[in-house]
């Protein structure tokens, strides 16, 4: 039914005042059971300062400024590396002179200044000053100051880092935290970088965990800077509709950041599943009964939370009874069947991908008292993290069966999908959506709750994206692992709540796309999904035409905004090469081997062919190849095919051979990796997958021309 677009804004606006006068909570989330922390911030913004000594604050924030402006491939003088805490410009001189970095005969050959210098090395009677040191520096060596106290010389070493990752710990923090003016004080706090794979981005998230007493029933805070959504809504908008129809996790709302004087901008605030929480949630005390789960293809893998606890014998247990069981009575002997079924539903609605090979999840042992058998136990599943959710990231089309998405193989509950028999014909999980829809994943209600936590935030997240004297944004660290989820901006924020999608590619220094994230428009994602499944599972959804016929919705236009980034760096990793010939690698990745000199560095065989990459374009002086899925021509050059099935595609010839790398050396990639690579398709070096007819497929210009190739095998397992 079509209708004036005012009409719906006053219907809209009848059915969600006006947050000043009742929260839409009230109404929104009115029968979940949420801590008092939670209830008092809900449309409230409250601060959260935590108070780091002048030490800890320079090993946190002036580390991760030192760690880009040492690196040598981003190079600039910044004195205050030179003069932090950790910095030792004695111990830089001496080992610049054990090392001949200056020039040790000239130095002798001068009294006065040598002289001075055995008072620093030697007497240990005079402590160097910045502006002394640079002048021995530049007097006795070709280096610049900044040059010589890069990271690989090692005259002044970085507390250590990670690769791709930022770390920082103390337990010697304060906190204050301001609500209403009202101001509440810590003087025990233990304050840490949080999250995991979001370590790497420039605005990372933090845990905070209070020693001396609670906030208002909550001791460990989750602060989450949600990097990798551009709408900044996922993560909040997921945690309220999960709890909405009647799932068990965490509670979430927003809060501003100070560290010390310096603001960090806005984030989620949500709690933490840990033995306090089960507390609170299920009674009981000091639990041992606690099993966090980690990412894995080869089934379920997960231990004991509390890490004092080794023995995890009674999670074997369950999970080799979870794979033995082959009827629904079975599994409800000892499993949370109907809140797993639920879940289930309830995940597949709301396209939350990042949980299938058992990340962001944990299970709980209860024992419920009321039980028909005493203390019975059962095993209940508890899912978090939901920023990938409703077309985030993972490129989750909307108009994908439960058994496209959700059924696969790899998934460590696909045994318990088949004995529960939950595919698209299972009229069960077909009536807990139906439910689900209509109660709230229903277009009457969510749209309006998106505008309503978008208004709320909309001037704290513009705040986010103002910079400071320094031209640096709230809250972003120094980095050289540049991501496209970096380059997100305050447009973006606001288009992509709508119609808008956002994609961002990283390119390499040969720009070739090495990475890519999608994230589609929320509003747009939500109703395809919510159209899709009203359609393909036979539904009756006409509860929704009013709004989907509206102006608004079947007006609007789909967009797409696209960041292209470059890294840059040794062989575009955005870290420098290795300097030393000396240097032994310490780790293997996708990339190469890597080194430690100061930090990590990339290995490479010829350091003045770092970025070429003529041992790839050398193969192109070779006439076409037969395309049989095999790789006989390129073992006639001398290279042996590929053995691993999910080696990575890295480099396709201009003739047309596909390589990939095994053991450090270059080899054919043959149809083992690439199930429908032949004469007639090539393989994607992509991960971006169009169409799943008589195969899975994508789309790349090749030859100057776009042609349809085969999906690898190493793109199919990260899905």
């Amino acid at each position: 039914m079509k209708f004036n677009f005012s009409t719906l804004s006053l219907t809209i606006a009848l059915i969600f005042l006006n947050v000043k006068q009742i929260t839409a909570l009230d109404n929104f989330l009115r029968n979940s059971t949420r801590p008092k922390l939670f209830e008092m911030t809900d449309f409230k913004v409250p601060t959260v300062t935590v108070h780091l000594n002048e030490t800890e604050y320079a090993n946190f924030i002036t580390y991760l400024h030192c760690r880009m402006d040492t690196n040598p491939t981003y190079l600039k003088r910044n004195e205050a590396c030179y003069t932090a805490p950790w910095a030792n410009l004695n111990k830089a001189l001496e080992r610049a002179y054990v090392k001949e970095y200056i020039k040790v005969d000239a130095i002798k050959g001068n009294p006065e200044d040598n002289a001075f210098v055995n008072s620093v090395i030697n007497d240990k009677s005079h402590n160097i000053t910045l502006s002394e040191f640079e002048n021995i520096v530049t007097k006795y060596s070709n280096f610049t100051l900044e040059e010589i106290l890069s990271q690989p010389y090692k005259l002044i070493e970085l507390p250590s880092g990670k690769k791709k990752g930022k770390s920082f710990e103390t337990n010697t923090a304060s906190m204050t935290f301001e609500l209403d003016s009202i101001i509440t004080k810590f003087k025990k706090v233990k304050f840490s970088i949080g999250g995991s794979s979001s370590k790497a981005l420039s605005k990372v998230g933090y845990n905070i965990n209070i020693k001396d007493g609670d906030l208002y029933g909550t001791k460990k805070l989750r602060l989450r800077a949600e990097s990798v959504d551009p709408s900044f809504l996922r993560e909040k908008l997921a945690y309220d509709l999960y709890k909405i129809v009647g799932l068990t996790t965490i509670s979430a709302n927003y809060a501003k950041l100070y560290v010390n004087d310096t603001f960090m901008g806005i984030y989620v605030l949500r709690e933490a599943i840990k033995a306090d929480w089960i507390r609170d949630n299920f009674g009981e005390k000091d639990t041992k009964n606690l099993f966090a789960c980690e990412e894995s293809t080869e089934g379920l893998k997960c231990s004991h939370d509390d890490e004092d606890i080794t023995d995890n014998s009674d999670f074997d247990e369950f999970n080799s009874k979870l794979m033995k069981t082959k009827t629904r009575e079975e599994l409800e002997e000892f499993f949370d069947v109907d809140g797993f079924i639920r879940w289930q539903a309830a995940k597949y609605l709301f396209g939350s991908l990042d949980h299938n090979k058992g990340k962001n999840t944990f299970l709980y042992r209860f024992t419920d008292p009321t039980a028909e058998t005493k203390n019975k136990e059962k095993w209940i599943i508890i899912y978090y993290d939901f920023d990938m959710n409703f077309g985030n990231y993972r490129q989750s089309r909307p108009n994908k069966t439960f058994n496209e998405e959700m059924l696969k193989d790899y998934y460590p509950f696909y045994h318990v999908l088949e004995v529960l028999k939950l595919n698209d014909k299972s009229e069960e999980l077909i009536s807990i959506m139906d439910e689900i829809m209509r109660d709230v994943y229903n277009p009457n209600i969510i749209i309006p709750r998106i505008d309503e936590l978008r208004n709320h935030i909309v001037d704290y997240k513009r705040e986010d994206f103002i910079p400071d004297e320094n031209g640096r944004l709230p809250g972003r660290l120094e980095s050289f692992e540049r991501f496209g989820e970096d380059s997100f901006t305050f447009e973006d924020f606001e288009k992509n709540i709508e119609f808008t999608t956002i994609k961002t590619n990283v390119l390499n220094n040969q720009n070739v796309t090495e990475h890519e994230t999608v994230s589609r428009g929320l509003k747009d994602w939500i109703i395809q999904r919510f159209k899709f499944v009203c359609t393909t599972y036979n539904m009756d959804c006409s509860y929704a035409d009013y709004m989907l016929n509206s102006p608004y919705i079947s007006g609007q236009k789909v967009d797409t905004i696209v960041h292209d980034i470059k890294r840059g760096g040794c062989k575009g990793t955005g870290y420098p090469c290795c300097i030393f010939d000396t240097t032994k690698a310490v780790l293997h990745d996708d990339d190469g081997d890597w080194g430690i000199e100061g930090d990590y560095c990339l290995i490479v065989n010829n350091k003045n062919d770092d970025d070429d990459d003529d041992d790839k374009h050398k193969y192109d002086q070779y006439d076409q190849t037969d395309k049989d899925g095999n790789c006989p021509s390129l073992i006639e050059k001398g290279y042996r095919c590929c053995k691993n099935p999910n080696t990575k595609i890295e480099y396709i010839s201009k003739n047309g051979d596909e390589w990939g790398v095994e053991n450090n050396d270059w080899c054919g990639i043959t149809n083992s990796q690439c199930t429908n690579f032949g004469d007639k398709y090539r393989c994607c070096k992509k991960c971006e997958i169009v169409s799943y007819e008589d195969g899975i497929w994508g789309l790349e210009v090749i030859n100057g021309v776009e042609q349809k190739c085969a999906i690898s095998n190493y793109c199919l397992q990260k899905l």
